[in-house]
């Protein structure tokens, strides 16, 4: 770096260090260290992501990577530590030298020009960043009042301006705040700490994730809506579990079924689900699991006939493919079935076949019902199709596992025939033909040996006929 270069970095007010590809600090000049409370040397031994909030660490892993496919990223902000243990919010411009692999980045602090505006400019700077949030941000002062929102918490609540302006937190029924993460707020007002929490949104049936950052005596707190991501956490968890218990003798296949169906209703509250077994004859369905239906409406259509109008579950064996009806009391499929539906609140009931992975059979159905008539959404449809999978999982193994017993239980048995119903016949006939009188042949007693001969060969036929047909069977299992 030449003189003049060296002289405007360290005088410049602005802030600018210089970076290798892997986050450590090469490079500082005076305005970033007077900020920070280090020195150079001890700069130097850091990486920078040991300076970054800890909500921000991801974000920076991403942005590096984005940096060396862009080479330039403008209006980058981050928050970073100083040595007192203060976080400053500052807005970056980073530029990517694949030359060196460097990262040179210029940055303006947003705290002190906050601190240093006058309160119209303060007023504006704070409205202008609360706008651009993408994430939902609000403040709540010690009364638990609200005292400044914007948009996007906005959208999270399906409130509106004068709905919110100075409501009480406790009373914004729309977040479905349960008792615990109120609690944490409490706590968080009382120690002054930070706090992160995610919890589940009873009001929209959405997970939301807030992180709580307490100054003086009010509250800044950011929240997003997570669904997405928890609900792939949720079930990939579940996928886990299932097939975990599935892998133990202890877990028939029933039960198996049945805490797969739990767990999808527990992440997805308003589901009823179940599934149905079908006969090898592909002609009936039968139950095999659904932990929330009644019952009686179990055993009403256990046994029902697979057909072109039999309901969604039996409509989608016949037809092989998936039945959505999104209202029971129009949908003509259902008219033998409409009043045994009735009277549990059934009005929605979407039914999936789940199909051998060879396509040769339809091993069973996967419902789900609702209590108000509704089509599905797309990451609904997302989790029926990987429910079908596993469900295919677990039953084809079932059955591979039958199939294993009865074929060794049929070994079993031609291995009993093999020792014991051939060895007596064969030692018969081997006895009755020494006993043969070859010197005489018209000797009486050969006759009747001879008649001997001819009954035990008849009955060692039999037992040969025998091992073929289990054999013949046997081949047919595999």
């Amino acid at each position: 770096m030449d003189t003049l270069l060296s002289f405007l970095f360290e005088r410049s007010s602005d802030f600018f260090c210089v970076l290798d590809k892997n986050g450590f600090i090469r490079h500082t000049n005076a305005a970033f260290r007077k900020m920070l409370g280090y020195s150079e040397e001890e700069l130097a031994k850091i990486k920078i992501n040991a300076l970054s909030h800890p909500a921000d660490v991801r974000r920076r892993e991403e942005l590096i990577n984005s940096l060396v496919k862009k080479k330039e990223i403008k209006g980058y902000e981050a928050r970073i530590k100083g040595i007192d243990g203060r976080f400053y919010n500052i807005t970056w411009s980073l530029y990517f030298n694949s030359a060196n692999e460097m990262v040179y980045a210029s940055g303006t602090n947003l705290t002190n020009k906050l601190n240093g505006t006058s309160q119209g400019q303060l007023a504006d700077n704070i409205q202008h960043i609360l706008q651009s949030f993408s994430e939902g941000f609000f403040t709540v002062d010690n009364k638990w009042h609200i005292t400044a929102f914007n948009p996007a918490f906005l959208a999270i609540t399906g409130l509106n301006n004068k709905q919110l302006k100075n409501i009480n937190l406790k009373k914004v029924h729309s977040l479905g705040m349960p008792p615990d993460v109120i609690a944490v707020f409490a706590s968080a007002f009382k120690s002054e700490m930070p706090a992160q929490v995610q919890y589940f949104n009873n009001f929209f049936k959405r997970w939301l994730s807030i992180n709580i950052y307490p100054y003086k005596n009010e509250i800044m707190v950011f929240i997003r809506d997570i669904n997405a991501v928890k609900t792939q956490q949720l079930i990939l968890a579940l996928e886990k579990k299932v097939l975990e218990l599935n892998a133990s003798a202890s877990f028939t296949l029933p039960q198996t079924i049945n805490e797969l169906l739990k767990g999808i209703e527990e992440i997805f509250p308003d589901m009823i689900c179940s599934v149905l077994e079908v006969d090898k004859a592909e002609e009936k369905i039968y139950h095999l699991a659904a932990p929330r239906l009644p019952a009686e409406y179990c055993n009403l259509i256990n046994g029902s006939p697979i057909g072109p109008r039999a309901g969604s579950c039996g409509t989608s064996a016949y037809h092989r493919t998936q039945i959505i009806v999104s209202n029971i009391d129009t949908d003509p499929l259902w008219d033998d079935y409409r009043a045994i539906a009735h009277p549990y609140g059934l009005n929605a009931c979407w039914s999936t076949p789940v199909v051998s992975s060879r396509g040769s059979h339809v091993l069973a159905t996967f419902a789900i019902y609702y209590t108000t008539a509704r089509e599905p959404k797309p990451e609904e449809l997302q989790l029926i199709e990987r429910t079908s999978n596993i469900l295919r999982v677990l039953i084809e193994n079932k059955r591979n596992q039958d199939s294993v017993k009865e074929q060794n239980k049929m070994l079993q048995e031609i291995a009993a025939i093999s020792s014991h119903d051939i060895r007596r016949p064969v030692a018969t006939i081997l006895g009755l033909v020494n006993l043969f009188d070859r010197n005489n042949p018209a000797n009486p007693m050969n006759k009747e040996i001879v008649d001997h001969l001819d009954i035990t060969a008849q009955e060692l036929d039999n037992v040969i006929h025998a091992i073929v047909e289990k054999t013949v069977h046997l081949r047919d299992e595999l």
